[in-house]
C-alpha cells in the first residue's frame, strides 16, 4: 500500500483531517490567479522567489472566500491582517516542497489522476469521469489542466511529508492514565481576565518624556519604521466600488439572459434611481445588505475583470455592464486614494510614543494585578468587587471544565487550569497567570476529580485522539524548525 494509499486509509483520525485540511486549504488558496500584472518578488525562500501573481491569487480566493462566510465585507485591517496571513501560508509551503524533493519524495501520475477524480461535480449522469466538466472546472478557476495537476501534485508531496515527519509516534501506558485523570477532572473557577491595553489611556506622555526617550532609542524608531513600511506606512492606490452582481446559478438564467437584465438595473440607475438602493434590491452579492459597498481596497488586490472595467472611471462613475464565468458585474466607483508614503519624520513621534506605550502599559498592568488585585482577593477570600468595578473589569464563573481545555476562546489558559487541578477548593490561585499577554487571576470554585472506573472503557479513543494530537505538535515544530533554518527575506 503505498503512502498516499495509507493516508486515505487513516482518513477518518483525527491528525490525518488536520493533514488534509492543511492540504486543502494550500490547495484551495492557489484558485485565483491575476493577470497583466507586475510580477514582483513578495518573499525568497532559501533563494526560491514567491511572486506577487502567486500572491495575488492567493490573497484573493482566500478573501472571496472569507467575505462570503461572514457575508460582509472586511475591514482594511483584517485585509492587511490576511495578506500577512497570505504571505506566511506560502512562505510554509514552498519550505514543505524544498524539503520533501531534499527526501526525495515523489508523486505519480496515476495519484495525481486518482486525486482529480475525486474532485466533487466532475461525474456525469452515469457517475462517471466527464473529461468536459473537468475542462470546465479547469476555465472557472483560471487553470490550464498543466498548471492545476502540478499545483495538486504539490499539495500530495506536502502531505506525504507531513505523514512521514510523523511516523512511528507512540503512548505508554502511564502517560495515557495522566492524561485521562487531566481530561476528565472537571473544575469550576471565578475568573478576571486583564487585557494590557486597559491600560493605554492612562500612561501620560510629554513632550520632553518623548524627547529624551528619543535621544536614547532614535534607531529603534528606524529600525520599527523599517519593519511596519510596507504594513503602516506605505499606502498603496486604493479605489472603493459598489457593486451590483447577478450569478448564474445551475438551472437558473444564463449570462447572456443576465447581461440585458442587469443594463436595465444600469440604465435605471443613469435615470436616477440610488445605486445602493438598486444593489440592495438586485445584487446577490454579501455586500448587497451595505447598498453593494465593497470597502477601500488596493488596486493591487482587484481581479482583472474589475480592473480593467473601471480603468479611467472617476469618482461617480458607472462601469459598463462586464461578465466573469460565474457572474455579470456592474460596478460604480466611489473614492480613489492616491499611493502615498509616511516618511519617517512624519512619524518619528507617533512611533515613539507607540513604543513607549508598549513599554509602560505591561509593567502597569502587571503591578495593578499581582499588587492590587491578587493581593485584594486573597486577602477578602473573595473577589474585590469595588476594585473591578472601577477598573471596569468582571469576575466570572466558568466551569465546569476540563482541566486540560480552556474550552474556546473564552475559557480559561492552561496554566489556569493546571493550577486549578490540585489546588484546595475555595482557594484564589496564588499567582497572576499570563498567555499572550493577557494576565489572569482566578479562584477555584469546585473540582469534581476523574471516574477511574472508566478508564479501560475510554481509554484506546482517548489514546487515538491524543495520537493525533502529539503527531500535529511534532509537525507544527518540525515545520517551525525547518523555518528557523531557512533563509527567508
Amino acid at each position: 500500500m503505498g503512502v498516499l494509499e495509507q493516508m486515505r486509509s487513516g482518513s477518518d483520525s483525527t491528525f490525518m483531517q488536520v493533514i488534509l485540511a492543511m492540504v486543502v486549504v494550500a490547495f484551495v488558496g492557489m484558485y485565483m490567479r491575476p493577470q497583466g500584472q507586475k510580477s514582483g518578488i513578495v518573499a525568497t525562500v532559501n533563494g526560491v522567489r514567491i511572486m506577487d501573481t502567486q500572491y495575488g491569487r492567493a490573497y484573493r480566493s482566500q478573501l472571496a472566500t472569507e467575505e462570503r462566510r461572514q457575508n460582509r465585507t472586511l475591514s482594511d485591517a483584517e485585509q492587511k491582517s490576511m495578506g500577512e496571513q497570505v504571505k506566511q501560508q506560502l512562505i510554509r509551503r514552498e519550505l514543505l516542497l524544498q524539503e520533501a524533493a531534499r527526501l526525495g519524495l515523489h508523486v505519480s501520475d496515476e495519484e495525481v489522476a486518482r486525486q482529480v477524480m475525486e474532485i466533487p461535480g466532475l461525474a456525469d449522469k452515469e457517475g462517471r469521469f466527464s473529461r468536459e466538466e473537468y475542462q470546465r472546472f479547469l476555465k472557472r478557476q483560471q487553470f490550464t489542466q498543466a498548471e492545476f495537476e502540478e499545483r495538486l501534485r504539490e499539495d500530495l508531496l506536502a502531505s506525504k511529508l507531513a505523514g512521514l515527519a510523523t511516523i512511528g509516534a507512540s503512548l505508554s501506558e502511564p502517560a495515557l492514565r495522566e492524561a485521562y485523570v487531566d481530561r476528565e477532572t472537571q473544575v469550576t473557577v471565578k475568573m478576571v481576565e486583564l487585557r494590557p491595553s486597559l491600560f493605554e489611556d492612562k500612561v501620560t506622555i510629554t513632550d520632553e518624556d518623548r524627547a529624551s526617550w528619543l535621544e536614547q532609542n532614535s534607531e529603534l524608531v528606524g529600525e520599527t519604521y523599517e519593519r511596519d513600511f510596507d504594513r503602516l506606512y506605505n499606502h498603496p492606490e486604493k479605489v472603493r466600488l459598489s457593486l451590483i452582481r447577478l450569478a448564474v446559478l445551475r438551472d437558473g438564467p444564463s449570462l447572456a439572459d443576465l447581461v440585458p437584465k442587469l443594463n436595465a438595473v444600469r440604465e435605471s440607475v443613469v435615470e436616477g434611481k440610488d445605486f445602493a438602493d438598486m444593489a440592495r434590491r438586485w445584487s446577490e452579492d454579501p455586500s448587497a445588505l451595505n447598498g453593494g459597498d465593497l470597502g477601500l481596497r488596493p488596486i493591487m488586490q482587484l481581479s482583472l475583470p474589475a480592473s480593467e472595467a473601471i480603468e479611467g472611471l472617476a469618482v461617480g462613475e458607472m462601469s459598463k455592464v462586464f461578465t466573469t464565468d460565474s457572474d455579470v458585474r456592474l460596478v460604480r466607483v466611489e473614492e480613489r486614494e492616491e499611493p502615498r508614503v509616511d516618511t519617517l519624520e512624519d512619524v518619528t513621534d507617533a512611533i515613539a510614543d507607540r513604543l513607549i506605550r508598549s513599554e509602560r502599559v505591561p509593567e502597569m498592568a502587571a503591578s495593578f494585578a499581582q499588587d492590587e488585585l491578587l493581593a485584594g482577593w486573597q486577602t477578602a477570600g473573595e473577589a474585590p468587587e469595588e476594585l473591578l468595578q472601577a477598573n471596569g473589569l468582571v469576575a466570572t464563573d466558568l466551569g465546569p471544565i476540563s482541566t486540560i481545555s480552556s474550552g474556546g476562546p473564552f475559557g480559561p489558559p492552561q496554566s489556569v487550569l493546571d493550577a486549578a487541578r490540585t489546588a484546595e477548593v475555595g482557594s484564589v490561585l496564588p499567582e497572576v497567570f499570563e498567555e499572550r499577554g493577557t494576565l489572569y487571576v482566578a479562584q477555584l470554585v469546585e473540582r469534581v476529580d476523574a471516574d477511574m472506573e472508566k478508564f479501560e472503557e475510554d481509554k484506546e479513543t482517548l489514546r487515538e485522539t491524543l495520537l493525533a494530537n502529539r503527531r500535529n505538535e511534532f509537525f507544527e515544530e518540525w515545520v517551525a524548525d525547518l523555518r528557523a533554518r531557512a533563509t527567508i527575506q
